[in-house]
């Protein structure tokens, strides 16, 4: 498209915009403006719409996700989660087997192993879905077609997570409500010519990782999921594992149950061989071959402010600057924002700073009963103290419950919607009983 007809376009469009906006009394608001100032402002902002969202793909090429967002494992457990299971397997090996010929697909540049994250802004809101259902997004469980597009990228051509995931969809790799076929990851390697190897034993995947594989791991609940997932290991040296994990938050390994088994640089993940087979709960990998000498697509990374708690049996000094003068105390239980991290030390406000060994990502307090207010974006609420119970779904909610989460959106939520208030009658360690069933009250505050 010229420049001059695209220029017409947003005119058109902008005109549009501005009687639709006049109508609502838009006008009246801007009555100040004339009606050219006012479409000259719409203008300006479609064209900064089109320059955002219309990159080229070397722009898009530029951009690994450097970003590691603020999550929970509340959020974690909501992830749609790939199964195992005999009828999951024989779907994906239908839509597999019937593949007569492979299309052609462009890829971008080549631009080197880069790390993808799920729920990088660009595309977590991306609808992933084989049935019409919105809510099914690379951001909710888009793991696999995410960790395709790590290993494309870094063996072929640059390919981003929305656009495999996209591929996955058209051609029947998408589950209904399970994640991604694992023949998907066969199919990547015949549609983009690259040496495949799969295997369900790990020390073969290991020796497949040391001899110039990119293994894509499928795991189950442990170290790096609550339920089911797929991570790429894409180096080692000795015994330490580079793990690209497309679902990696800020605390993700500070969790009490992970804490110490894998360590976080950027936006990679270290774990051991030996913990790797001990907590990962591995099932099986698919290995793809590269020529051994990588090339890595970095960038600066960043971390988005994220919460922590304080964790102390006494008081944690908050210092003017790191081992500047004490000027302020906090106590076990205390809710603070980090800024930023330099080695052990957090920075918790303008030049305030407290020893990060005194962080944890969950709320330690010891919790009593009464009234709480659900903080997290939805809450599990399960048949017992513990995520080895079973999740309740809507119907098996109190009235008061499901009238709340009315109020909040969702009547069918399966668990209770930020906002909703609860009474706790009952407390085991963090967890509490409410008439519904058991939460889990580190994503609850009390009121």
């Amino acid at each position: 498209m010229n420049e001059n007809k695209k220029k017409n376009i947003i005119l058109v469009v902008a005109t549009v915009i501005v009687a639709i906006l006049a109508g609502l009394g838009f006008y009246n608001v801007n009555k100040d403006n004339t009606s050219e100032n006012i479409a000259g402002e719409v203008i300006n902002e479609l064209k900064d719409y089109i320059t955002t969202y219309n990159m080229s793909s070397e722009e898009i090429e530029e951009l690994p996700s450097t970003e590691i967002p603020e999550q929970t494992e509340a959020d974690e457990q909501n992830l749609e989660q790939e199964v195992e299971s005999e009828a999951f397997e024989e779907q994906g090996e239908i839509a597999y087997n019937g593949a007569s010929e492979y299309p052609s697909i462009e890829l971008g540049n080549y631009t080197g192993l880069t790390y993808y994250s799920q729920i990088d802004s660009r595309w977590k809101n991306h609808v992933y879905t084989a049935i019409g259902d919105n809510s099914q997004t690379i951001g909710t469980s888009g793991c696999g077609p995410t960790s395709a597009a790590i290993v494309v990228t870094a063996t072929k051509g640059t390919i981003t997570p929305d656009e495999m995931g996209d591929l996955f969809v058209r051609y029947g790799y998408r589950s209904t409500n399970s994640g991604t076929y694992w023949s998907a990851f066969r199919w990547v390697a015949d549609v983009f010519d690259i040496e495949y190897q799969e295997t369900t034993n790990i020390d073969t995947a290991i020796e497949l990782l040391r001899n110039d594989n990119y293994v894509v791991c499928s795991v189950a609940n442990g170290l790096f999921t609550s339920g089911g997932h797929f991570i790429v290991l894409v180096g080692i040296e000795g015994d330490t594992i580079t793990v690209y994990d497309p679902y990696l938050y800020a605390g993700k390994f500070d969790t009490s149950t992970r804490r110490g088994k894998a360590t976080v640089d950027g936006n990679k993940v270290y774990v051991t061989v030996d913990n790797f087979k001990n907590y990962a709960n591995f099932r099986g990998a698919f290995a793809y071959k590269h020529s051994g000498n990588v090339q890595e697509n970095t960038n600066t990374v960043t971390t988005s402010n994220y919460t922590r708690y304080v964790n102390v049996n006494t008081r944690l000094n908050v210092r003017d600057g790191i081992w500047g003068s004490v000027v302020g105390k906090l106590y076990d239980g205390d809710r603070v924002t980090v800024y930023e991290t330099s080695g052990n030390w957090s920075r918790i406000g303008t030049n305030r700073w407290v020893c990060s060994d005194y962080l944890v990502s969950y709320n330690n307090t010891r919790y009593t009963t009464g009234n709480y207010t659900v903080t997290a974006s939805l809450l599990h609420v399960r048949s017992g103290a513990g995520t080895n119970y079973s999740i309740k779904n809507y119907r098996q909610l109190t009235s008061n419950a499901r009238s709340q989460n009315r109020a909040k959106g969702n009547y069918y939520a399966n668990g209770l919607l930020r906002g909703v208030n609860v009474t706790v009658s009952q407390v085991n360690g963090n967890w509490g009983k409410i008439p519904s069933g058991w939460i889990c009250l580190d994503y609850c505050r009390k009121r």
